[in-house]
């Protein structure tokens, strides 16, 4: 199972960072349409789908953001874990637990991909492999110093990194 954080790591929100951090989602789902995926994260996905690879996301964000862009995109993404869906965000690993509870996936075959330091923690804590997604931010040095397994700085890279894990 791969599990992806959304924000900065799927997609730039950083246009609608404000937004966000005042939760104004109405402005923010309103906006949705012009934010950018990453290059190279529609391939990526459809990969991994290919190869039978169960994907989610979890977020800090309501649901209906990433499941905007899910049909947008057409991503091949079943599994959703968005604020509403827990009592806890991360860095507490109550999204991936569940996430990992619906796929009915083992912690030793999860992978969780995510660019702040709260994401490693909650891998961390639900003991999965801690990618860091490097490549939406402007300063990695947060990201680094949380010490996730491995830190990408392409999503090109960390593709070629699941050809070869998965």
């Amino acid at each position: 199972m791969i599990i992806f954080d959304f924000d900065q790591t799927l997609v730039d929100t950083s246009p609608v960072k404000a937004l966000r951090a005042a939760g104004n989602w109405r402005a923010v789902m309103a906006q949705a349409r012009s934010l950018q995926v990453y290059d190279g994260i529609g391939e990526l996905l459809a990969a991994l789908h290919n190869k039978k690879t169960t994907l989610a996301i979890v977020t800090k964000s309501p649901d209906m953001v990433p499941r905007a862009f899910i049909r947008q995109h057409k991503w091949p993404i079943d599994i959703v874990v968005g604020y509403h869906q827990v009592a806890r965000r991360k860095p507490d690993p109550e999204g991936l637990l569940t996430a990992m509870a619906r796929a009915g996936a083992k912690a030793n075959e999860t992978f969780h991909i995510g660019d702040q330091p709260e994401d490693t923690e909650a891998s961390r804590a639900a003991a999965v492999t801690a990618l860091g997604a490097a490549w939406g931010l402007e300063d990695d040095s947060l990201l680094v110093a949380s010490k996730p397994d491995q830190i990408f700085d392409s999503v090109k890279k960390l593709s070629k990194f699941f050809d070869a894990a998965i």
